[in-house]
């Protein structure tokens, strides 16, 4: 059972989140006549994170790389983000994403607060992190701050932000649906990245070690220029 666990958390979860990708995008489609807009926004970020995850995990791969150095691990591909937790945060977050979508109607402010708070997050962590890695490579030939999420981040996930920002600015919306959504933001931050990213530092399990560093390779193993 453990390897098998192992297999799971390798790449047959990615597989599960672009399924479940691919049928939101259907979900959109279909019901995009009936659909309120804070729905369709909430629909459109559970379609976008899955590809958010396909670039820091598939193409080009390596954002785990990144991140656990800017946790100031001295085994990167270790802790504290491994498969292990990797599948737990980001198979969590599509779930929460879906649960929020269909349920809407009880939460509408505070799902599209959500929205807002997701893409900013997201986006100021990745270009912090590209920015560390530009100085940590720029002696080995790295010439930008991209780092794997970063195009999904600023061409995706901010300008859904802003729409979401929009709704709110046209919405009469009250403090404590502000403060609900940006209470599922940290619910997911810290249930499903800190709270498995603290047993992972503890634990230093090399069963869900990553096997490569993605799209660093080629800076991490070259010579200083």
């Amino acid at each position: 059972m453990k390897k098998g666990f192992s297999r799971w958390c390798d790449q047959a979860w990615l597989y599960a989140v672009y399924f479940l990708a691919v049928f939101m995008a259907c979900m959109l489609v279909w019901n995009w006549d009936i659909w309120e807009m804070s729905r369709k926004l909430a629909c459109i970020l559970a379609i976008a994170v899955p590809m958010h995850i396909f670039e820091e995990n598939s193409f080009p791969a390596g954002f785990y790389y990144m991140n656990n150095l800017g946790f100031g691990s001295k085994e990167p591909l270790v802790y504290p983000q491994n498969r292990c937790t990797n599948m737990i945060t980001n198979l969590g977050a599509e779930i929460v994403l879906i649960l929020v979508t269909f349920n809407i109607q009880k939460i509408e402010a505070s799902a599209v607060t959500l929205v807002l708070f997701f893409g900013l997050g997201e986006t100021v962590n990745h270009t912090r992190s590209g920015i560390m890695m530009y100085r940590r490579y720029h002696g080995k030939g790295k010439k930008t701050v991209y780092g794997p999420g970063l195009v999904t981040s600023w061409c995706i996930l901010i300008p859904l932000s802003m729409a979401a920002l929009k709704w709110l600015a046209e919405y009469s919306v009250t403090m404590i649906q502000i403060i609900g959504g940006i209470g599922i933001f940290l619910g997911i931050a810290i249930c499903l990245i800190l709270l498995p990213f603290a047993v992972s530092m503890r634990v230093k399990s090399k069963e869900f070690a990553f096997r490569d560093k993605g799209y660093f390779e080629k800076y991490a193993n070259s010579p200083e220029t």
